[in-house]
């Protein structure tokens, strides 16, 4: 929850706020003054400021300088600014048809990465749900030859894996046939973490309860499902305009290691998932947030989005940390209703 300050203390903050973010320089208090509404003079919004330093939300550079925010400033502007943007407007449903025709979750993550770097000219992605969370469509078993059998699966967000398998016997493409038959029937409309679950506990059963087929049939599968990877996609957009964000000019070893961690994508996807072990409809990353100390600079606006059949997934922006939250946040929660409603009809 916001910290709670006066009218006229909220009024000055949020000037002082404006001006900064976009000049990236200290801020006085003779500024101030002539853009307040209320004419109060130079030597009353030195004292407001005064005081706003004494609670930690300015810091002044130098004693002949202006001021500017702290950490705490910035994020107490990112809460006002999700309190007031709670309400969503109507979708456009136009635009989830169009992210919906991708086909694909990872086509709309992909998508939504792009779209998001463009609207506030800052870096965007998205991350798809957990495997574990992705719910089975249908499996499809065809014979390779040579004791293989490739396995594609299909999740009912339109994921496509495929992996080769290693058959213990030789079996017929009518046999793959019957055993992706059955393993649909078995299974469809179920997490992978859910089929993991039955998978282990079906192998650990007595094989005489089973039918001989049905046994063939979850023995060649078992590998995939109870060793396939959790690894996520991770789609990411607009990293020229950090480079030539004027702030982050200054820090440039910020933006590098950002730029080494989204090479290596599970370090950021770890922090995500930490970050998201609730159901929080948003949060607000920036300063002391992040685990590095080179990203302190940084700030990152994400939300989940997704369902039941596609599992969770994140959409979020990454940039300096006086980023426009009144512009970012409001775009942040819109691009994950988007993906929500256009996840549900892959």
């Amino acid at each position: 929850m916001a910290m709670t300050l006066s009218p006229r203390e909220e009024a000055i903050l949020f000037g002082l706020l404006t001006r900064y973010i976009q000049t990236k320089e200290p801020v006085s208090s003779l500024v101030l003054a002539e853009e307040n509404p209320e004419g109060l003079s130079s030597a009353t919004v030195r004292h407001i400021l005064a005081g706003l330093e004494e609670k930690g939300f300015l810091t002044q550079p130098h004693h002949t300088s202006g001021r500017v925010p702290t950490d705490l400033a910035l994020r107490h502007l990112a809460l006002l600014v999700q309190d007031q943007s709670q309400s969503q407007d109507e979708p456009d449903w136009q635009e989830v048809e169009r992210l919906a025709s991708s086909g694909s979750l990872n086509g709309l993550v992909q998508e939504m990465s792009g779209m998001l770097a463009r609207t506030v000219h800052s870096l965007g992605f998205a991350v798809t749900p957990p495997v574990g969370e992705i719910r089975l469509r249908s499996t499809e078993l065809v014979p390779l030859g040579e004791g293989r059998v490739l396995c594609v699966v299909v999740s009912q967000a339109g994921q496509v894996h495929q992996a080769v398998l290693r058959s213990p016997e030789p079996y017929t493409a009518e046999q793959l046939r019957w055993f992706s038959g059955y393993l649909n029937e078995s299974f469809a409309g179920c997490s992978f973490l859910e089929i993991r679950r039955r998978l282990k506990g079906q192998m650990e059963a007595e094989r005489s309860e089973l039918d001989s087929k049905m046994t063939s049939a979850l023995r060649l599968v078992a590998p995939y499902f109870l060793e396939h990877s959790e690894a996520r996609e991770f789609f990411f957009e607009g990293t020229r305009w950090l480079l030539d964000d004027p702030q982050l000019r200054e820090n440039l070893d910020s933006v590098k290691r950002l730029l080494e961690s989204l090479e290596l994508k599970a370090q950021l996807i770890d922090l995500l998932d930490d970050l998201f072990r609730g159901r929080e409809p948003l949060r607000v990353v920036l300063g002391e947030d992040w685990p590095d100390p080179a990203s302190h600079d940084l700030a990152m606006v994400v939300a989940p989005f997704g369902g039941e059949a596609s599992g969770q997934g994140l959409v979020g922006i990454i940039g300096p940390k006086a980023l426009r939250y009144e512009t970012v946040i409001p775009n942040v929660r819109r691009a994950a209703l988007l993906a929500t409603l256009a996840s549900a009809r892959l």
